[in-house]
């Protein structure tokens, strides 16, 4: 099980994903050579704009939208280095004050079991 959390002020969400499903994902992302940086950009756009919905406003595109941005995201942190803001394991995003950025942490330095 893949998971990468989301804190935004005193509100906190946790998106988790099959190992299976995150892999496949991952494989057809990856076959299409896209842009890393601008997916990253977008997938946290997603999360920050799924995490703002309630669940029964979310629709089939919401939902895909945010099991690939929970792919992309586990994914490219996890393939980061270390002192490029990579993670091993679980990811942590938590937004700032201000809400125009995240910082990126490994959720078990963060995040209680």
């Amino acid at each position: 099980m893949k998971a990468v959390y989301f804190k935004s002020g005193q509100a906190e969400w946790k998106f988790e994903l099959d190992d299976e499903e995150h892999d496949l994902i991952i494989k057809n992302i990856l076959e299409d050579e896209p842009d890393m940086e601008e997916m990253l950009n977008d997938s946290l756009e997603v999360i920050r704009d799924v995490s703002a919905m309630d669940e029964s406003e979310m629709d089939e595109d919401d939902q895909i939208d945010q099991t690939v941005s929970v792919a992309f995201i586990w994914h490219y942190f996890n393939n980061v280095p270390p002192e490029k803001g990579g993670v091993d394991g679980d990811v942590a995003l938590i937004e700032n004050e201000d809400g125009d950025g995240v910082m990126v942490v490994a959720a078990k330095d963060v995040i209680e079991e």
